[in-house]
């Protein structure tokens, strides 16, 4: 099964790059590539296309804007050289965030988990330990990142960052990128040491550096705290206070 896909990149070398990387990927069609927005645009219209490797940061029209003025999105991959972007793009439910210079390892990545979108295979994403078993007290499960299954301690997370059908795992050891939900994650997860602050974050209690007003303070990351999760936040933090 293909996926047709076209490269938006105004550096011509990062194009090169693309265009090499898409070739090297025998599931990968490239129907056109384009150095600005505009011309990219005006093709979708004529041709179907199923995914789009996307620079941010472009004259005329960036690629955030160019998303945003899509009636109809096909799966989009980001590719930039800056990551302040990271939050916005997955709010217009980008399927990843390359962030240059990209190596090829890193980009066939981001191609699985396209190919998962749309071809969805039934095996389970996670092996989630039963209560009571030695793998439960171990204090660890294994998530599927791609094509490799890694183990993920408990102690080693730091919090969870929710992306539409992915889950980012932040951990002390890296960041793992999984196909999975909030829900099968976290009957996974210690309830005691583990809490929900946001619709889109998990958090490891153990882990928050600081908090100030919304916000919670990890790994030099803010995390905001939703409306709907902060009563019962405060009061878990409060019980753990000394006035």
């Amino acid at each position: 099964m293909k996926i047709n896909c076209i490269a938006i990149d105004d550096e011509p070398l990062a194009l090169d790059k693309i265009r090499e990387y898409i070739r090297r990927i025998g599931y990968l069609n490239l129907l056109e590539s384009f150095d600005n927005a505009m011309e990219a645009i005006a093709f979708m219209k004529t041709t179907k296309v199923d995914l789009i490797f996307l620079d941010i940061q472009m004259e005329e029209l960036s690629g955030i804007q160019m998303l945003e003025t899509l009636h109809e999105k096909p799966k989009v991959v980001l590719t930039t050289a800056y990551d302040e972007y990271a939050l916005k793009g997955y709010e217009l439910d980008v399927c990843d965030y390359l962030l240059k210079p990209i190596s090829f390892q890193r980009f066939l990545q981001a191609c699985e988990k396209v190919y998962d979108q749309m071809f969805p295979s039934p095996q389970p994403d996670i092996s989630v330990p039963e209560p009571g078993t030695a793998e439960a007290a171990a204090g660890y499960f294994y998530v599927k990142d791609g094509n490799i299954t890694r183990k993920i301690n408990f102690e080693d997370i730091l919090f969870v960052e929710g992306m539409k059908d992915y889950l980012r795992i932040w951990t002390t050891k890296g960041k793992v990128m999984t196909l999975l939900s909030f829900k099968k994650l976290e009957e996974a997860l210690p309830s005691k040491g583990f809490m929900r602050i946001h619709k889109s974050y998990l958090i490891a209690l153990d882990k928050i550096d600081s908090i100030e007003r919304n916000h919670v303070k990890i790994a030099g990351e803010s995390l905001p705290v939703g409306d709907s999760y902060r009563r019962e936040f405060f009061q878990v933090i409060d019980k753990r206070k000394i006035n």
